[in-house]
């Protein structure tokens, strides 16, 4: 009992000294930081203004050990484009310019902003890193912290032989949700359940004539069709696949082997140009036909014990590595869904990985596709870029800008974009 006391008494003890440490040392949480950003004057003062500006919000957020990672595109005329991005815990706030000034050759910047991460030494009345002061946070998920999440959309596989799936009831659509539900669990794309829709593809004689939504106007190809199918449900990319083959053959001795052959495609929403197009091909010996109740969900327990469903379950484990390294490298772009004067919204937020402070490039689309020379392929909408959009408000599905330029203006549809 005497033991139990004294315990208890030390560990009191011991939690009292770590909350007086950290009254003394520094509380984690936002806390207003000065910074002062340069920048050299080398065309028109308001560029250098803007670059100042942008490299005082990188030096704010470097207190905090936040990561940047910067991109800036130079020509004779000056700065064409430049993009940064933060990967700072949470968000910096109320950016406020306390002085600017110039000399002959730069100009200067000196700001006061909230900033996630920064501690405050309350002995001292500094600010420091979390690191600095011996404190740890909880890790960034792995493949998070310096990119921006993509979103797609995966639709239902083509087949092309129906009688090699009869004994796999609705497989076309239940890869699809398979596929997204895997993706979801990586965490590094987001999704979006399209497997009641099947994608017109126009290659190797794939062609279905079934519309995918019926506001759509009817559209020749697959890659525009992909474009307003994107637009409608507000992804960036579109997945679908095609099951070339399950079928079952014979080999000598009575061996029975069931073929596994998939393509699975990638479209870009904006341009609807396919990005990326793999197949693979695996073959399961000794593996023969399924006995599954028509009401019974076909990737079930069972079929993923048999030697094809454990070959199926490989392959679509693959298929999540393959995507998310197709899509990473793919720019990062969104859409313009409102826009207000220089005030810019658009339809990618918290969720994609955007942080307040962010600067992105924006571009005009053309208001009529580009078509080919015979003028029978569609091959996209022509871009112009207007301006750099610096972010300056973050909600979950969406982000609002403004645009650098007094002149420059966008319209819904338009692209914002993040070029490394």
């Amino acid at each position: 009992m005497v033991t139990g006391v004294r315990f208890m008494k030390t560990y009191f003890m011991w939690c009292a000294g770590l909350l007086l440490a950290g009254l003394l040392f520094g509380v984690v949480q936002a806390q207003p930081v000065e910074a002062e950003g340069t920048s050299p004057i080398n065309g028109p003062v308001g560029v250098a203004k803007r670059l100042a500006l942008q490299d005082a919000i990188r030096q704010a957020l470097l207190q905090a050990n936040a990561q940047v990672s910067t991109t800036t595109v130079v020509s004779s005329r000056g700065v064409v484009s430049d993009n940064v991005r933060f990967t700072a815990r949470g968000s910096v706030t109320n950016v406020v310019i306390l002085d600017e000034w110039t000399d002959e050759t730069n100009y200067y910047v000196r700001i006061r902003a909230q900033v996630p991460g920064a501690v405050t030494n309350r002995a001292t009345g500094t600010h420091a890193g979390v690191r600095n002061a011996g404190l740890q946070t909880s890790p960034v998920p792995s493949g998070l912290s310096g990119q921006y999440r993509r979103k797609i959309a995966i639709t239902q596989f083509h087949v092309l032989d129906r009688a090699q799936i009869a004994d796999l009831p609705n497989i076309e659509i239940a890869l699809a949700r398979e596929l997204k539900r895997r993706l979801d669990v990586d965490g590094r794309v987001r999704t979006s359940d399209a497997s009641q829709y099947l994608l017109p593809l126009d290659d190797d004689g794939v062609m279905s004539q079934r519309r995918i939504l019926g506001a759509l106007p009817a559209a020749q190809e697959a890659g525009q069709l992909a474009t307003e199918f994107a637009e409608s449900l507000g992804v960036q990319f579109v997945v679908t696949g095609v099951i070339r083959d399950m079928g079952i053959t014979k080999h000598l001795l009575g061996a029975r082997v069931r073929h596994l052959e998939l393509d699975i495609i990638v479209h870009d929403g904006i341009t609807g140009a396919e990005v990326a197009r793999h197949r693979l091909n695996e073959s399961v010996v000794d593996a023969g036909l399924f006995d599954f109740p028509t009401t019974t969900p076909v990737l079930n327990d069972k079929f993923y014990a048999s030697p094809f469903g454990q070959r199926v379950n490989h392959v679509l484990d693959k298929l999540v590595g393959m995507l998310v390294n197709d899509l990473n490298a793919q720019l990062f772009t969104a859409r313009v869904i409102r826009a207000e004067g220089r005030q810019v919204f658009f339809d990618a937020g918290g969720a994609a990985n955007i942080k307040v402070g962010d600067v992105l490039n924006a571009f005009q689309l053309s208001q009529s596709v580009v078509n080919d020379l015979p003028g029978q392929r569609a091959l996209g909408f022509s871009e112009s870029p207007t301006s750099v959009l610096v972010v300056t408000q973050v909600q979950r599905l969406f982000s609002v800008g403004e645009l650098d330029s007094e002149t420059a203006r966008l319209s819904p549809g338009d692209v914002i974009r993040f070029e490394p």
